[in-house]
């Protein structure tokens, strides 16, 4: 009996804490039909678009598909990471919203490649919102 316990006490946590686990889900893009949009499965690594729970990551695809995402809808993930050569395009009709801890702004959003953001919204981040001043993110006309 104590072993039976003890067994699901440690699947409970076990459960629990991959509950809050966060998810590394890449673009892949590509998709014929569909190769930039960003809500389509099978442009991710997990088949699965991102949500609040992912960390996405943006390579270049200069030597694969030549695909970048593009968002046109409200999109939460929990981080973005885009790297060098990469590109993520915000339609006016996007908003991203990242949803990463305050006190880890500097992981929650590493750009190393370029974000365009036509959106009138500025890149929400929890309760404040990355300032097009830092540089962090460019307001395309």
């Amino acid at each position: 009996m104590k072993n039976s316990v003890f067994c699901f006490f440690a699947l409970s946590l076990i459960a629990a804490t991959s509950l809050n686990a966060q998810l590394r889900n890449e673009w892949v893009g590509g998709t014929p039909g569909r190769p930039i949009d960003w809500n389509v499965a099978s442009n991710w690594s997990l088949q699965r678009v991102p949500d609040a729970f992912h960390d996405v990551e943006i390579p270049n695809t200069a030597s694969s598909t030549f695909s970048y995402p593009v968002i046109d809808e409200l999109v939460e993930i929990h981080s973005l990471q885009i790297e060098a050569g990469a590109k993520l395009v915000i339609l006016e009709t996007g908003y991203l919203h990242i949803d990463a801890d305050v006190s880890l702004m500097k992981e929650a959003l590493v750009n190393r490649g370029e974000i365009e953001n036509r959106s009138m919204q500025l890149i929400g981040f929890n309760n404040d919102n990355f300032r097009n001043s830092e540089g962090i993110a460019e307001r395309h006309k």
